[in-house]
């Protein structure tokens, strides 16, 4: 017969032998960030990835603000970061965040503690059924029950399933019984071996085939959607072989001679129709402008669609589809040099445009493609810019100037404003000085981050363009259309708020400033920001009021 405590010495061993295991598996693989929030179930996992030598564990009190970060960090990193809670409705937090990195092919790993499995379907205190959870928006879903399994080989597999082939988020539920804490911490454990090794992209061994395609034709690239860190200059040098002119999303651009700076607006007035190639060469998800994938839609150009994705062609106008790697893709030359007569055509006409751009931008009169203009221009080198979706990322892709030393980032797997501060918190605690562009509808949404900041003190600047409201939607039939009064419009779409944002930073403990000239945002934001000296100081914010979005002067065509 058992002597008391034996069945408690057993579950406490388990716990702490099954987190340890887990925790060191994740760090063989190359992990380094940790998101944790604060909870007793998950007591076992917070203390094995607090006794961990290799990976950085960070408490965040929303488990909603901490799946950003995570999603922050690894959008930056190309490494998978790990976020794990406590059982019950914490758990369901995470969602938003695991849709975008499902979306964006982003590595994350959602680690949730959860009660004995025999407690599922009694109605138990903070019990409910984990498994399966986010369904199809993660690549796998494991369940740590069995007590048998070697969770430091099984946590290093689940990186890689995380990472390799088409990137995305894994759920990793942990049932745990109590006693959750152990009688003496558990010992740290080092990383053993190496970190993983990507698998070999497919498709690659048919790209000489393919590109014979492209031969004495006259190509334009298309690149949209994220990318790898060095896809931009690969692209760059690609296209200069082709002699192509090449239309990037914001996260795609970089300042190369083929950029093609003024595509939205070179769109909106039939550039395309009357510089229209022979073929398109299609790299990701469809780029930011409407007006562009509006044409690629119905132009009925043929086009090559190359990209590691689950999903087909939303547009269903690629004639044929590649699954490869767009950055092993580029970084294989075409052999040849094509003539650069159609690529002359295609400058001309940019530089005609983004001429007429320019003079409507150099008024010193703040306007919102202004400021996007002034903050592309002016933050700081070698550092990482998020752009939050709704209109920022429109001005970028529109007015924002392309830089081969800025890094873009925004969240465009499923278009979502929510967790914009905290992704941009995330990118910051990888260790890249990050600057954040975004409105002041997604500042408010996730203002509980500012909380984080203020007590984290990263190497973030943000940005809010308060335009007080919902501006976008005055571009969208809600507000053209007619049939919708004033009175019903301001209440559902345009949503004014009369809220400073500088006001609610400050409350955070936040140094927040707000301008009012141009000539001030640009000293604002010029160089690096001189309150970072180390980790606790790192916080600042700017605002910038506007006028509501449909009285601000822009030039700017037709709605998107």
């Amino acid at each position: 017969m058992p002597v008391a405590g034996e069945g408690r010495l057993a579950t406490v061993d388990h716990n702490t032998k099954l987190c340890r295991d887990m925790v060191a598996g994740f760090a063989d693989a190359g992990v380094t960030l940790a998101f944790i929030s604060p909870g007793s179930r998950n007591a076992p996992l917070t203390l094995a990835f607090a006794m961990s030598a290799e990976i950085e564990e960070i408490s965040i009190r929303d488990e909603r603000s901490a799946g950003f970060l995570a999603l922050g960090a690894a959008k930056t990193t190309g490494v998978p970061a790990v976020v794990a809670c406590t059982s019950g409705s914490a758990a369901t937090h995470y969602l938003p965040a695991i849709v975008e990195a499902d979306q964006s092919s982003t590595p994350l790993i959602a680690i949730t503690a959860d009660r004995p499995v025999e407690l599922r379907g009694t109605f138990a205190s903070q019990t409910m059924d984990q498994t399966d959870l986010y369904g199809s928006h993660v690549k796998a879903s494991f369940e740590s029950a069995s007590s048998s399994t070697d969770w430091r080989e099984s946590a290093h597999a689940i990186v890689e399933t995380a990472r390799n082939g088409i990137a995305g988020p894994v759920h990793v539920n942990v049932p745990l019984s109590e006693p959750l804490v152990p009688d003496a911490l558990p010992e740290t454990v080092r990383r053993a071996g190496g970190e993983g090794s990507a698998q070999t992209p497919a498709g690659v061994a048919s790209l000489p085939d393919l590109v014979e395609e492209l031969a004495d034709k006259r190509v334009l690239i298309v690149a949209g959607g994220s990318c790898d860190a060095s896809f931009p200059g690969l692209l760059g040098a690609y296209a200069g072989s082709l002699s192509a002119p090449v239309i990037a999303g914001p996260q795609c651009r970089t300042n190369h001679p083929t950029t093609v700076r003024a595509a939205d607006m070179l769109a909106r007035t039939g550039h395309l129709d009357s510089l229209q190639p022979d073929i398109v060469l299609r790299f990701g998800g469809l780029p930011t402008s409407k007006s562009v994938w509006t044409w690629l839609e119905t132009s009925g150009v043929p086009q090559i669609l190359v990209g590691r994705s689950r999903l087909s062609d939303p547009l269903d106008s690629a004639t044929m589809l590649l699954d490869a790697s767009p950055a092993d893709f580029v970084a294989h030359q075409p052999g040849f040099t094509a003539d650069p007569g159609y690529l002359d055509q295609w400058r001309a006409a940019d530089r005609f445009v983004s001429s007429a751009i320019g003079a409507a931008l150099s008024s010193s009169t703040p306007t919102e493609p202004a400021i996007t203009r002034a903050v592309t221009e002016e933050v700081p080198g070698e550092s990482a810019l998020f752009v939050g979706s709704s209109m920022p990322i429109r001005d970028v892709d529109t007015y924002g100037t392309p830089r081969s030393d800025l890094r873009v980032i925004a969240n465009r797997g499923v278009n979502g404003i929510d967790g914009s501060i905290s992704t941009a918190l995330g990118m910051a605690m990888s260790g890249t000085p990050t600057t954040a562009l975004i409105g002041d509808v997604a500042a408010m949404h996730d203002a509980t981050a500012l909380s984080e900041l203020a007590r984290l003190g990263a190497p973030l600047r943000i940005i809010v363009i308060n335009n007080d409201g919902g501006g976008i939607f005055s571009f969208l039939p809600q507000r053209r259309s007619g049939v919708i009064d004033d009175d019903v419009y301001e209440k559902h779409w345009g949503t004014p708020h009369g809220l400073s944002l500088a006001a609610i930073a400050g409350s955070m403990g936040l140094a927040a400033t707000r301008v009012e000239t141009m000539g001030e945002f640009k000293e604002a934001i010029r160089g690096p920001d001189r309150t970072r000296t180390h980790r606790g100081d790192h916080r600042s914010r700017r605002e910038r009021r506007c006028p509501p979005r449909h009285q601000c002067d822009r030039p700017r065509g037709s709605g998107r």
